[in-house]
């Protein structure tokens, strides 16, 4: 979908290795745990004849939504904060343009998702108000009201938005030059203030995405790899470990095992090691190449199926509500036809939405006059 560009002196204008997969990868995993979840009963309520070895492997992997979501928040404080960062430290940041940036990133995909969860909950009698759309559409999910028409996905949205909010105000207000800097400073504390109310671990998730932007270009990645990947799989385990599960009988170390915000910080921690050290790995042959590709082309509507998928499994669930406690042909095409369904609708609201935010964004650009490559 796009070719690889060569690194300038801050490695901020290049194209990563990897990352879109990792990104795409991460929202698939999200849909595949809704639909699961939906298709199937708990692995502890499975007939017993059906709880083999691969279905253990499948039902473990299909209950990862939590910890994917982490991984996005891990990207988008590499590719957005660590950037920030970048152009701060250059003198290269324009709030306006990163202002526009966002927000278009943020909106061409969220008001068709919006809308969609809209006809859906109507459909299902879900209770619904123009404030919840509203608020879902500024971030205030789980600061002033809940999730609009059920959409559960939609909690991190909140997050990502105030993230983004945060980053530009800081930006502004250490900018010695910036005319600004009350209104940059009101900002900050708003955002402090917004994360007393969500969970502020998610926040330092962001942070140590970022801050490991600037390890892109240390040529050897050895030991800080393998530490990130002892650390990723230590973090999962342990997130997965306290989360609810009625599978596993856990009363007898859970006193010993940190708390999720804990296992949620390691977990980040060895994404923030191990991205830099992804981006490096160049595609060595031209199969590599075009399989690396692929990832850009999947991702390219990740976001739009993120928000999407779940009022669709929600739709199945409505037509089909019983979940099975088998294994069986039938269960396992409707598990594969319900994520066939979310990524078919996915695409079709990206092709007019999603796909049109770069030219979006230079619309607004030349509207506004500034410069949308100095964000």
């Amino acid at each position: 979908m796009h070719k690889p560009n060569m690194p300038n002196a801050s490695g901020s204008s290049r194209h990563f290795y990897w990352l879109d997969w990792m990104r795409f990868t991460a929202a698939f995993l999200v849909v595949a745990c809704h639909a699961r979840g939906g298709n199937w009963v708990e692995w502890g309520r499975l007939d017993s004849m059906y709880q083999t070895k691969m279905a253990y492997v499948f039902f473990a992997l299909t209950r990862d939504g939590f910890e994917c979501v982490i991984v996005f928040f891990a990207l988008s404080g590499f590719l957005v904060g660590g950037k920030v960062l970048d152009r701060v430290g250059s003198d290269n940041f324009n709030a306006m343009s990163y202002a526009v940036d966002r927000i278009s990133r943020i909106w061409m995909p969220l008001i068709p998702a919006l809308l969609l969860t809209a006809a859906i909950g109507w459909f299902l009698g879900n209770s619904m108000s123009v404030w919840g759309f509203l608020g879902n559409l500024l971030g205030l999910q789980g600061i002033l009201c809940g999730n609009f028409g059920g959409n559960d996905p939609l909690w991190s949205l909140s997050y990502e938005i105030w993230f983004y909010i945060l980053a530009g105000c800081m930006a502004v207000a250490i900018n010695p030059r910036s005319p600004n800097k009350i209104w940059a400073y009101f900002g900050v504390t708003i955002g402090v203030l917004v994360f007393t109310r969500l969970e502020a671990a998610l926040l330092f998730c962001w942070i140590l995405g970022a801050v490991s932007f600037s390890q892109i270009n240390i040529k050897k990645y050895g030991k800080a790899t393998i530490a990130g990947c002892l650390l990723v799989i230590a973090g999962f385990v342990l997130s997965q470990l306290k989360s609810e599960t009625g599978s596993l009988d856990k009363r007898a170390f859970m006193q010993f095992l940190p708390s999720r915000s804990v296992a949620t910080l390691i977990l980040s921690a060895g994404l923030a090691l191990v991205m830099p050290a992804l981006t490096q790995l160049r595609p060595s042959s031209s199969l590599a190449a075009a399989f690396e590709r692929l990832g850009s082309r999947l991702v390219a509507f990740s976001y739009t199926l993120y928000l999407t998928h779940f009022p669709l499994i929600e739709l199945w669930k409505h037509f089909i509500p019983n979940r099975h406690a088998t294994i069986n042909l039938p269960s396992i095409l409707l598990f594969f036809a319900e994520i066939a369904s979310c990524l078919l609708v996915a695409w079709i609201l990206y092709l007019p939405f999603e796909r049109k935010t770069t030219r979006v964004r230079a619309w607004l650009g030349d509207r506004f006059e500034i410069n949308t490559r100095c964000r």
